[in-house]
């Protein structure tokens, strides 16, 4: 099991599967590596697949600090960095696409090829003309009351969240075993990054994505719903879309075949 120390001394865990050009997989918030486990094999028959826990989640060093979007991209370029990769594709989920948006907002493209978004909207809250925040309205309210309830009744309102990323609620058991996962994460850590990510507004940043772009979004999401990914590929110069009709906000872990395949044939 490979480990980068970053910068400030936390432990990075990473997972290093084939031969090829470098693909990166940056996991959703509370999640982590496990997640990717019935696609990693089938993108690793053609190319170098880095599947990484970030800091705080899953095998990584748990920490108080550095949980912001933008430590998050630092921690990915250290990562890069480590292994030497250039030429690389990141395909972010869910908040891995925000670590994606906060990367491109500080490094630019430089070391990428192409990068894959997968159900992401560029800004959670409400505001005045914006159609696609967090669940179709998410007020600052909203946010403080999660939070809150997060930090009280962790699995009351998580498990009910995590039913939601998907178009068919899935089992009880599928759903606890979800959560577990997801408590890997410390409580204050979990709260402190979904602060960042709720005030981040990254609508500015997608016009500075000039590689290849892969919109992956899921026609059921009850996460983002709307037609969020036509709006952002108007602002991405290169994007392509792709719609998963059976899906909610994991298509790579509700049809994961053509998740799979539209994503290697992409790469």
């Amino acid at each position: 099991m490979p480990y980068l120390e970053l910068p400030d001394g936390v432990p990075m865990y990473y997972e290093d599967h084939g031969a090829g050009r470098p693909v990166v997989l940056v996991h959703g918030w509370t999640m982590n590596t496990t997640f990717w486990a019935q696609n990693v094999p089938a993108l690793a028959e053609g190319n170098r697949v880095v599947n990484v826990d970030l800091r705080g989640h899953g095998a990584s060093g748990k920490t108080e600090d550095g949980h912001t979007l933008a430590q998050y991209a630092r921690d990915i370029r250290s990562l890069l960095d480590h292994l030497g990769l250039d030429d690389v594709a990141l395909v972010g989920w869910s908040m891995g696409a925000a670590v994606i948006l906060a990367y491109v907002e500080q490094f630019g493209c430089a070391k990428l090829r192409s990068v894959t978004f997968v159900d992401q909207s560029p800004r959670f809250l409400d505001g005045e003309g914006w159609d696609f925040p967090l669940q179709g309205g998410y007020s600052q309210t909203d946010l403080a009351v999660f939070v809150q309830a997060v930090r009280h009744a962790r699995p009351l309102v998580i498990k009910p969240f995590i039913a939601a990323c998907f178009a068919e609620e899935p089992s009880d058991e599928v759903i606890d075993a979800v959560y577990a996962e997801t408590t890997k994460m410390p409580t204050s850590a979990a709260c402190a990054i979904w602060y960042d990510m709720a005030f981040a507004d990254f609508r500015p940043v997608l016009p500075q994505v000039t590689v290849p772009t892969l919109l992956i979004y899921g026609a059921q999401s009850k996460i983002f719903p709307g037609p969020l990914d036509a709006w952002i590929a108007a602002q991405v110069p290169n994007a392509k879309v792709v719609r998963f009709e059976g899906s909610g906000h994991v298509p790579f872990s509700e049809e994961p075949e053509d998740f799979n395949k539209v994503l290697a044939d992409f790469l």
